[in-house]
């Protein structure tokens, strides 16, 4: 059994909660019934959804799902009142909001929070005899595989927690298609596919459980947990024993926040809460006329991020660290999951380099937003450039039917980008390899490690990056990115065999842009013999 609230370090008072099962409805009528939640009393609200996408509270929707195929099948996006990334939500899922008093937990952070709704699922899954453990930050593994998540936020006096729990497998094709980056969580030992990945109750048990058995089994563990008297009077009637039935089709397609102009300075970062992303809309004085963070983060006050940016407006950019810092300050009680005043720091020296980086290389602003600036001190991209001794290019921007396909090295025969790409390497120099699956790519970065290498450049999609940084950040290496486009694995939804290096589709690299980065990378010096030569 997992360990209860007073072995946890929190200390509860005993406190009535009623409890409620609103069987299954659309997505826009349990966000409402949420937000009443916020109104009332101490009190837990079971769910289930027809297929539908919840992001985060601070996600934007056309980074968290593909929003044109869920207008098609009349998929509702219904943002949650929690943060964390975007959830793939279907009628083989039960979930659940509990709302406590704000002094119910006293001063306890959202880690310990999360950490202990995460073991109260780990002990309900326990009575159903499933092994299972908590991971920071908010999910739920058996056997290295996902069956739950757990979300937090504190909203006034009120402390909201929504949790999912996988009672049978979820179609994997469907939830690749409506989220836009799949967020399930990647591990250090290898990245494995959607369907890999995901569990369930009924998968761990090899048979489908009651429906009503489950819920119990998460009543007395979350009440066990937080300290909690269910009051039965309260109770919904008993449920059936199927979970998984037809679903009435969604018929509205709720769009959220889709951030600022084309024309804003992007940047983001990646942490071990999620990732953070800012936008900013600059006036031609160089002055802040508007400013968005966004991500997949959990934090507290609810509004932080919006406090932020708000202190942004009007200010000169070189103004913009100390207003930062200045309105971090001014928070009272600032509680971030898995990330700290640091990181939102850099993410805004990214956000506001785009402006010197488009006139130093030459760049419109569509060009300089495409840029990944991987920097673990904290250097400019123009001194990671001069510093740049190797090239890494992903296998999947070679021809299709090309014999280095799946194969490092380029026979430079001009039939697509990387020819050039290695053809602009070697007039500087540099060492170029092509990074033929996700194995080459940790073993290509700890050999450059070994050998000192001081920076390198490479091409790569955003997704890859945000899924892979650990890769990177291990590697401890400064580099410069540059985005490719077309078919990535990503948007096809094959990562599972670009991992494995067998992705037939071919990506593209953006060549104006990485001949504008490669312009600032040294030439070879001349020989001796080359000077005197012309001479």
């Amino acid at each position: 059994m997992t360990k209860n609230s007073a072995q946890s370090g929190l200390r509860f008072r005993r406190l009535a909660c009623r409890v409620t099962d609103d069987g299954l409805r659309s997505a826009g009528e349990h966000a409402r019934l949420d937000a009443q939640l916020l109104r009332g009393g101490p009190a837990l609200r079971f769910a289930r959804y027809p297929v539908s996408a919840r992001p985060g509270a601070h996600e934007l929707a056309t980074i968290a799902v593909r929003g044109d195929y869920c207008e098609e099948q009349g998929i509702e996006v219904v943002p949650r009142l929690t943060g964390g990334g975007a959830l793939y939500l279907d009628p083989a899922q039960l979930c659940w909001s509990l709302v406590l008093p704000t002094g119910h937990s006293g001063p306890a952070r959202l880690a310990d929070i999360l950490a202990l709704h995460g073991e109260a699922m780990v002990a309900a899954l326990d009575r159903l005899d499933v092994a299972a453990k908590f991971v920071f930050p908010n999910d739920v593994e058996a056997g290295g595989r996902k069956l739950g998540s757990g979300f937090a936020a504190r909203h006034g006096d009120r402390v909201l927690l929504q949790g999912s729990l996988l009672v049978a497998t979820p179609d994997a094709e469907t939830m690749l298609k409506v989220l836009r980056v799949p967020t399930e969580k990647l591990s250090h030992e290898g990245v494995l596919s959607a369907r890999e990945r995901l569990s369930s109750v009924s998968a761990m048990l090899g048979y489908p459980p009651r429906l009503a058995q489950i819920l119990e089994a998460l009543k007395h563990s979350l009440a066990e947990a937080f300290q909690l008297d269910l009051d039965p009077a309260a109770e919904a009637a008993p449920v059936g024993p199927d979970l998984v039935r037809t679903a009435p089709a969604a018929t509205t397609h709720t769009r959220s926040s889709t951030g600022l102009s084309p024309d804003a300075m992007k940047a983001f970062v990646k942490t071990a809460g999620g990732a953070i992303y800012l936008e900013l809309e600059v006036d031609s004085a160089g002055s802040v006329n508007r400013a968005l963070f966004s991500g997949t983060v959990q934090f507290s006050p609810s509004d932080l991020l919006i406090r932020l940016a708000d202190g942004l407006r009007g200010k000169r950019l070189d103004d913009c660290a100390a207003a930062l810092r200045a309105g971090l300050e001014a928070v009272a009680d600032v509680d971030l999951l898995g990330f700290g005043a640091d990181d939102i720091e850099h993410l805004l020296d990214l956000a506001v380099a785009r402006r010197s980086q488009a006139a130093r290389f030459g760049m419109n602003r569509e060009q300089s937003n495409t840029l990944i600036v991987h920097s673990p001190g904290g250097e400019a991209a123009e001194d990671i450039l001069r510093q740049a001794t190797v090239m890494l290019v992903p296998y999947c921007a070679k021809l299709a039917d090309c014999k280095f396909r799946f194969r490092d090295g380029c026979s430079e025969c001009g039939k697509c980008e990387v020819g050039d790409a290695y053809a602009m390497a070697r007039e500087r120099g540099l060492r170029v390899v092509s990074i033929t699956n996700f194995e080459h790519l940790q073993e290509t970065l700890t050999e450059m490690r070994s050998d000192e290498v001081p920076a390198y450049v490479g091409m790569c999609c955003q997704s890859f990056y945000l899924k892979r940084h650990y890769a990177f950040q291990e590697a401890g290496i400064p580099a410069v990115l540059t985005d490719i486009s077309g078919a990535t694995c990503y948007e096809l939804r094959e990562e599972d065999l670009a991992y494995k290096g067998r992705f037939r589709a071919q990506a593209h690299l953006k060549l104006d842009v990485v001949e504008k980065v490669m312009h600032f990378v040294p030439p070879l010096p001349k020989t001796r013999e080359a000077t005197d030569s012309e001479d």
